[in-house]
């Protein structure tokens, strides 16, 4: 069964006499609206088809990057996504990064994406990502004049090193929607929790 089949039985199966009798301040609305997060955050964080990591094993894989940042800087987050060549999604991921630009969320989720990539013991790695400025630094058609982004360029640039082989392209943000989804959802402000007392 997965965490999404598990949330919706809980869901109807839920006794809303006894929630309310519990929680009196508690609103069908409220609840709805955690279990649409939960939904939401589940669906983002999705595991692989069991196995799916032995498709890139010893192999190719593509890895899909984005970062998102709420006023650039403020709220960062980043998300990747790594599939095998014939499409098939073999782990999608992101998490919150603290405060940051959109240049540092960026390499950070190339970084963080290339060490994934590493431990399902990728050996050919084709980087995707819709940040033009990351992808000409990268291939050393521009110099990296920020100095908050010269030891992420380096980070990048060591993790690259230990593929066999690796191309890093330009795609339009429309071909890299999952990601940036990934990205957009972990880089949300948190809404404060009700009082619990």
């Amino acid at each position: 069964m997965s965490k999404l089949e598990l949330l919706k039985a809980v869901y109807e199966s839920i006794d809303w006499g006894k929630l309310y009798r519990l929680l009196p301040q508690a609103s069908r609305q409220q609840v709805d609206q955690l279990f649409q997060d939960l939904r939401e955050k589940l669906a983002l964080d999705a595991e692989p088809p069991e196995g799916a990591a032995g498709k890139v094993k010893g192999g190719e894989a593509y890895l899909y990057c984005d970062g998102a940042s709420r006023g650039n800087p403020g709220p960062a987050a980043i998300g990747m996504v790594l599939t095998a060549p014939d499409g098939a999604e073999v782990l999608a991921w992101g998490q919150p990064i603290g405060r940051a630009t959109n240049n540092v969320a960026e390499y950070r989720s190339v970084a963080e994406g290339l060490r994934k990539a590493l431990e399902l013991e990728v050996r050919r790695i084709r980087v995707l990502c819709d940040s033009e400025l990351l992808v000409r630094q990268v291939r050393g058609q521009y110099k990296v004049k920020s100095p908050g982004l010269k030891p992420l360029h380096a980070d990048v640039l060591d993790l690259l090193a230990r593929f066999e082989r690796w191309q890093v392209e330009h795609i339009p943000r429309t071909e890299n929607a999952r990601a940036d989804a990934i990205a957009a959802q972990h880089a949300k402000p948190q809404r404060p929790r009700p009082d619990a007392g």
